[in-house]
């Protein structure tokens, strides 16, 4: 198994396990070996290894040659991959990631875990070119899509919005990349911030850069709310999107749900859900109780569960706390929607009304993330993956519309 994946070069006929035992610390070895035994035997086996179900398909050349081979028509290349939000929703649309790019060692590992079969290069984008993507995965076809979500954090009204952050203008490696992969068509997707940050504005900068790289783009971005599909926050993202000449831009995303604002509704569409009713089957919980894997009286098991340990002048603090109120990094949740979720100082909002942060989990259900989708990393840096993330039934409502267009070209 470490074998195939280039860890060390072994030869199973010969039996010598040297190379393993210099690789693997002491402690270690009995717990890996029985998890590569069973990995080898269930996912990795000679005669149909199940390349698309594997999490380390990113370091195996075998692997990697398997599954972008067997693609079908409807596939995407995900740069600024992150936690693997936007591309979940083009997968729950009915795409295929072929790859994906993310620079930050967690994220990319929670990305390879909840989307096994896919690679995911480690590497900032700027670096990467086709070429050698191309030879990464040398069965890779033209995508039907690249996707991205380039950093916000230089045009967030939570971060430093500052015009001269170097990240601004990272977008302009999508088209780049885009143009050269011969990609149909490119999505991008940030914060509304971006319209205008100190005098500068970078909504007409992205679609410029769209349409220099041969991709006619729809006049202006779309702004879509979260609370519109089906997800108790009034976090807004926009999209842009760009296709080629022969293709008909797709129409813009209609909404899915009802947004619940106290009143009552009037609508044939299904009302968005209670931030409260999202969270109301997970535990409750003391500051500094739970688990990464909580196993419940029920015989559940919730992921990521572990709370914030408050101190008691903090927690004296939180409780003081009205709903809606608070400073960013400690501003407590209400019943019925969220205006959006930051991570100030890597904790999370408070719960609505329980005296402490929110867990990663309840993050990722108000996001809308499944509940099998298990981040990565130490529990400081997960809050930043759950909260940098795009809602992902929005990018899933663009990817259904995108698809419509490239289907009927």
């Amino acid at each position: 198994m470490l074998g195939r994946v280039g860890t060390i070069n072994h030869d199973p006929i010969v039996g010598e396990i040297d190379a393993f035992v210099r690789l693997v610390p002491k402690k270690d070895r009995s717990g890996l070996a029985r998890q590569l035994m069973i990995h080898s035997r269930v996912v990795c086996a000679d005669e149909e290894p199940r390349c698309a179900s594997c999490p380390l398909i990113s370091f195996c050349e075998t692997g990697r040659r398997r599954v972008t081979s067997q693609h079908g028509n409807a596939t995407a290349v995900d740069l600024f991959g992150g936690a693997g939000a936007l591309g979940l929703g083009f997968r729950w649309a009915g795409f295929s990631i072929v790859a994906a790019v993310e620079i930050d060692r967690d994220a990319a590992q929670t990305y390879r875990l909840n989307h096994p079969g896919v690679p995911v290069l480690e590497a900032p984008v700027e670096n990467v070119t086709a070429d050698g993507l191309q030879a990464w995965l040398s069965a890779m076809a033209a995508p039907s899509a690249v996707i991205a979500g380039p950093p916000c954090q230089g045009y967030s009204a939570a971060g430093s919005r500052d015009s001269d952050d170097r990240r601004n203008l990272l977008f302009r490696h999508v088209g780049r990349l885009a143009r050269r992969l011969g990609a149909r068509s490119v999505v991008i997707e940030n914060v509304p911030g971006l319209r205008r940050v100190n005098g500068v504005t970078y909504t007409d900068k992205i679609t410029a850069s769209l349409r220099r790289c041969g991709y006619q783009t729809w006049k202006r971005p779309v702004a879509l709310r979260a609370s519109s599909f089906g997800v108790p926050q009034n976090r807004q993202r926009l999209f842009f999107v760009g296709v080629k000449r022969e293709i008909e831009l797709p129409e813009l995303p209609m909404p899915t749900h009802a947004p619940y604002d106290g009143h009552a509704v009037d609508s044939s569409l299904p009302r968005t859900p209670p931030l409260a009713e999202r969270l109301e089957d997970l535990p409750h919980l003391a500051p500094g109780a739970g688990a990464e894997r909580l196993r419940l009286p029920d015989g559940r098991v919730v992921l990521n569960s572990q709370a914030m340990a408050h101190s008691p002048r903090v927690v004296a603090k939180i409780n003081a706390i009205p709903a809606g109120g608070g400073p960013i990094s400690y501003r407590r949740l209400e019943s019925d929607v969220a205006r959006t979720l930051v991570a100030g100082h890597r904790a999370l909002p408070v719960h609505p009304d329980q005296d402490r942060s929110i867990t990663v989990r309840e993050a990722a259900r108000i996001q809308g993330f499944p509940d099998g989708y298990f981040f990565c990393g130490p529990r400081s840096a997960q809050p930043l993956q759950v909260a940098n993330a795009v809602p992902p039934a929005l990018s899933e409502a663009v990817a259904r519309q995108l698809l419509k267009s490239l289907d009927a070209a």
